[in-house]
This record gives structure tokens, C-alpha cells and sequence, in this order.
């Protein structure tokens, strides 16, 4: 028998953008933008941004694939994800992200629900990762 775990975690950031809520929707929707922020040293990144859609980002050994189930244009996107290292889950999570308008600009809320499997990863890692991606969303859409 070998050692398994699991550690769940949910963590919610949020954010305020100076652009239009579209603008910054639009940078999730579009590949080249989204590749800009989000995978900029990746070694290949696809996106099939649709319902059913999805998403890679593949460097090195480490994959994260992702899944569309919701999109609202404009105002909601939800998706599962998976992160493997060479080829063995190491990560599943569900996450939402809700755009509101802020005067002229956006708040940007995130919430992702995390199982961490048999020790790959750290929940704070994520967070702090996600984190580090919303920051170079909000330069990309300045």
C-alpha cells in the first residue's frame, strides 16, 4: 500500500482594475491576451475559450488543463482544472470568477476550491501564484 493524502482548501482574492469590466473579461477570452499575463514563459498554451472549451499550459514536466462549464460574457466564468507533473495529478480545483463594475473600472472576484494530492503542492503556493497572475492581469489591462 502507498502513502496517499489529500489537503483541501478554498481561498478567495479580489482585485480592482481601472478598465471596464469587457476589457477585462475580454483578457480571459482572448488566447493571445490571456497567454500575455498568464502563461508568458510557458512552453505551449491553447485556449478554447467556450463552454466545454479548454484551456493547456504545459511547461517543462508540469501540466494544467482546464475546463469551461459557465460563461457569462461579461460577468462569470467557471472552471475546473487539473495540474499534473509528468503525466500524474497532482492538483484538482473548481474556481469562479465574477467581474463587477466599479465606476469606470472592475472588482474582480476569485474563489477557487482546491484538493492537494499525496504532498505535490502546497495550498499556499496556489494561492500566492493565482495571486502573482491576477497582479499581471491588472498590468495587461492598464
Amino acid at each position: 500500500m502507498t502513502d496517499r493524502s489529500v489537503i483541501n482548501s478554498t481561498f478567495t482574492l479580489e482585485r480592482a482594475y481601472s478598465a471596464p469590466p469587457a476589457a477585462v473579461f475580454g483578457a480571459w477570452a482572448d488566447a493571445t491576451a490571456k497567454r500575455s499575463w498568464f502563461a508568458p514563459t510557458a512552453d505551449e498554451h491553447e485556449l478554447d475559450f467556450r463552454v466545454g472549451g479548454r484551456e493547456t499550459n504545459t511547461s517543462g514536466d508540469m501540466r494544467f488543463a482546464s475546463t469551461y462549464h459557465d460563461i457569462v460574457d461579461g460577468e462569470r466564468i467557471v472552471y475546473s482544472s487539473t495540474l499534473a507533473d509528468r503525466g500524474a495529478t497532482v492538483t484538482a480545483s473548481l474556481t469562479t470568477v465574477q467581474f463587477f463594475a466599479d465606476g469606470d473600472g472592475t472588482r474582480l472576484l476569485l474563489v477557487e476550491q482546491d484538493s492537494f494530492l499525496d504532498g505535490h503542492e502546497d495550498p499556499a503556493w496556489r494561492e500566492q501564484g493565482t495571486a502573482g497572475w491576477l497582479d499581471a492581469l491588472g498590468k495587461a489591462v492598464s
